[in-house]
């Protein structure tokens, strides 16, 4: 079906003669168990557990497996029902877990715990999830796979006992025995819904689901779950919601109004992706009707009193906990944008939406304000810019300082024993008797908890990436998480230098980018290439989940994935605002006033495009780098020194006018474009490169060796130390002749000197270390 705006509905059309779009899609039943050993009579358990007996068993070991089988069934005999099943769960012992044994002797116990494992193993009675959860009972599962379903169990083996699993690859083989035993079904059988269920039950108990993610691609590997998802996290996303999901959630009393909101943002879904559709599902069924239903019990019509309005609008501009309540004015449209859209929509079909069609209760009056919000929410964004600008640098220090701290913890304890201490930049650690992974403490916290050392240092390294490419980019956060090892690219410019550009995935505005990466961001960027390659020098291909449109894109090599739970993942957007708001805390970030600081993700945003614009970068070539389609956009990113920006930016708009004016806002030219690109390649000097900002002339008059703009080139060492050489030459004739003067200024060329010598020595050792240039991105 083709919507009212000429793009396909992303659900099912609105007709009534289809009135499937007011329902959600029917959830699979649950499969219940299948039946076991549940009806045996006593004689047939008996000659089956004689089975469980390994071969040679003593005499003695035959009678305790007897006594203890005896016993159990005895036990389950004192309670009602038809099977031993029932009479399970009569006796009540699922519901209180490892209280289940009766009040007898404690040898007694033991017998009669070995008696129930012998019953699980046959299968004859089936404890649920919790019961298991609480009791523990060592060794069943081993002893179910060996006498139920050898073949199949021998078959997902050896896919959990991957090299990359480590003690995964127990707790998969436990989850699939547990389903198997609850279930009473082959592993080939078990389905989506039991890992569901396995796994709210694990919830439940408030402990984790450690193995089901690997248990799941192992049954996948042996030919089990067929058309499902290739791995647990897609196969129980739930994915994009319906309307009517999403209208559901909401408790919505009147059946004609949830109906009228169904179709009404049915037909708006086709010119609104997800996220927006969502929020507008929010603002209209939560916000407006639901409110208004609560505080006006029975109302059924979208024509509202005078009260019922004013009520509305007064309750809207406070928050639940008396807050005032920022961006009402955007509520207030969207609810106008309702009204309105029925007026034109009954106009066109009466027969569906004339009944609905009531004068607007939002006035343009009332939406007024608008234009006064957004300058409130600027000069917030401004001021909050100005705020964070002084503070970046000691963020950024305290990053780099941690990164390399764990760094320096994690190869000391790689070859340290357990309980052995370590010192690292003066704090003493303390290695745990962990061995399946390296855990230490602090001893100078006295002690401090327990940490994971590589997770510290894995930690400590996305902290410093994320820092890194956010403030040297401007990035969106989503487009920082689609960064690609595809797309990092070389161009050739003409005079014969590869430049390194950074490719920019569409995101907000679906215009693809490219950035020109410095020498620092390729660096940054080789370094996060060489962490996150596999044994065969490649980046994995993973799947990122937009938390936005709530869909998985194709398997892609993303730069920014790391392993949870041996599976590779894209790091999530809330991670890696949990990364920045922990190393703000540990920078001590604090304003003016003593307040906490906080980095957000957009917060880099903001402030790269301040300090290229005040650093005499165009505002338009501004705009394309971080892809604004608005100059007062980018215009109103600008926050440290506006008036200074503002001022400089309208003189050179109006002597571009007095030329050009007809050509006055417009895209740049491909020759401004590449002036800009290409700029640093045209700035060879002899020693080097010259690093001054675009558009500035030099203010040193060339005297490059004392110039701190320079960017001495390695192979040009053979000529400073030439220089250096001249240089002492003429000191010693400046020394023998008094030329005073001579001396002094000689003697600070010398020091310039050996400064330009040590960042040369920097270049030549990072090179050593391939941690920059344009060959490190290979």
């Amino acid at each position: 079906m083709v919507g009212r705006h000429g793009q396909t509905t992303r659900v099912t059309p609105v007709s009534r003669r289809e009135p499937g779009v007011l329902t959600a899609p029917a959830v699979p039943a649950y499969v219940p168990a299948l039946p076991g050993q549940e009806g045996a009579t006593r004689q047939e358990l008996v000659r089956l557990a004689e089975g469980l007996l390994e071969g040679g068993s003593s005499s003695r070991q035959r009678a305790e497996h007897s006594l203890a089988l005896s016993r159990a069934l005895h036990w389950l005999e004192t309670f009602d029902g038809g099977d031993w099943q029932e009479r399970w769960l009569y006796s009540g012992s699922d519901q209180v877990g490892h209280r289940w044994l009766p009040d007898v002797h404690p040898k007694a116990r033991h017998s009669l715990t070995s008696g129930i494992r012998m019953l699980i193993v046959l299968r004859a009675i089936r404890p649920t999830y919790a019961w298991f959860f609480a009791s523990r009972l060592l060794g069943v599962y081993a002893q179910f796979r060996q006498h139920n379903h050898p073949a199949v169990f021998a078959a997902i083996e050896p896919h959990t006992a991957r090299a990359d699993t480590g003690s995964y690859a127990a707790y998969a083989l436990t989850v699939l025995t547990h389903i198997a035993i609850v279930t009473g079904k082959s592993p080939r059988d078990i389905d989506t819904a039991d890992f569901n269920t396995y796994r709210a039950a694990r919830a439940a108990s408030g402990r984790p689901s450690i193995g089901l993610p690997l248990a799941y691609e192992a049954l996948q590997a042996i030919g089990g779950l067929v058309g499902q998802p290739p791995t647990l996290r897609q196969a129980i996303a739930r994915g994009q919601l319906t309307v009517a999901e999403l209208v559901d959630r909401y408790p919505i009393v009147d059946a004609g109004v949830r109906d009228l909101l169904v179709h009404y943002l049915v037909e708006r879904s086709t010119v609104l992706d997800y996220s927006t559709l969502s929020s507008q599902v929010q603002l209209l069924a939560g916000l407006f009707w639901c409110d208004l239903e609560r505080h006006h019990p029975g109302i059924n019509s979208l024509r509202l009193s005078d009260e019922a309005i004013q009520g509305w609008k007064e309750r809207l501009r406070v928050l639940p906990d008396g807050s005032p309540r920022k961006g009402t004015h955007l509520i207030l449209l969207v609810v106008r944008a309702l009204y309105l859209d029925l007026q034109q929509w009954a106009l066109e079909d009466p027969a569906r939406w004339a009944q609905w069609a009531a004068p607007s209760p939002i006035t343009e009056a009332d939406t007024r304000g608008k234009i006064k919000e957004l300058r409130l929410l600027k000069a917030r964004m401004q001021a909050r810019t100005r705020t964070l600008v002084p503070v970046l640098p000691r963020l950024v220090a305290t990053a780099q300082a941690e990164l390399e701290h764990t760094g320096k913890l994690l190869a000391a304890m790689q070859n340290t024993e357990p309980l052995a201490e370590v010192i690292i930049d003066g704090r003493r650690y303390q290695r745990t008797k962990t061995t399946w992974k390296i855990n230490a403490v602090a001893l100078d916290d006295d002690p401090g908890p327990r940490f994971d050392v590589a997770q510290r240092d894995t930690d400590a390294f996305w902290t410093w990436a994320t820092i890194e490419v956010l403030r040297r980019t401007g990035v969106r956060v989503e487009e920082l998480l689609e960064l690609t090892h595809v797309g990092l690219r070389q161009y050739q410019a003409p005079t014969g230098e590869m430049v390194p550009l950074l490719q920019i995935s569409p995101s907000k505005t679906d215009a693809e980018r490219v950035i020109p990466a410095d020498p620092v961001l390729v660096s940054v960027l080789a370094k996060i290439i060489r962490r996150v390659k596999d044994d065969e020098g490649r980046v994995p291909l993973v799947q990122r989940f937009d938390e936005h449109e709530q869909i998985f894109g194709p398997p892609l090599p993303h730069l920014f994935q790391h392993v949870v739970n041996y599976q590779r993942q894209v790091i999530s957007t809330e991670r890696i605002r949990k990364l920045l708001r922990k190393v703000a805390g540990r920078a001590d970030l604090r304003d003016v006033d003593g307040t906490p600081l906080r980095f957000t993700p957009h917060d880099f945003r903001r402030v790269f495009s301040t300090e290229v614009v005040n650093g005499g970068l165009p505002i338009h070539i501004a705009a394309k780098l971080l892809g604004h389609l608005d100059l007062n956009t980018t215009q109103g990113y600008v926050a440290v020194y506006p008036e200074e920006v503002i001022s400089r930016y309208r003189a050179f708009v109006d002597e571009r006018r007095q030329r050009r004016p007809s050509e006055e806002y417009r895209e740049p030219s491909d020759a401004e474009w590449n002036e800009f690109r290409d700029h640093f390649s045209l700035r060879k000097v002899a020693l080097g490169t010259c690093e001054r900002p675009y558009g500035t002339p030099c203010q040193h008059e060339h005297a490059c060796v004392r110039c701190p703009m320079l960017r001495m080139a390695p192979t040009q060492m053979p000529r400073l130390l030439q220089i250096e050489r001249n240089t002492h030459e003429r000191l010693e004739e400046a020394h023998r002749l008094q030329w005073l003067g001579e001396v002094s200024a000689l003697e600070e060329n010398l020091r310039h000197i050996a400064e330009k010598k040590h960042q040369a020595e920097r270049q030549l050792r990072q090179a050593d270390n391939d941690e920059a240039g344009p060959d490190a991105l290979d």
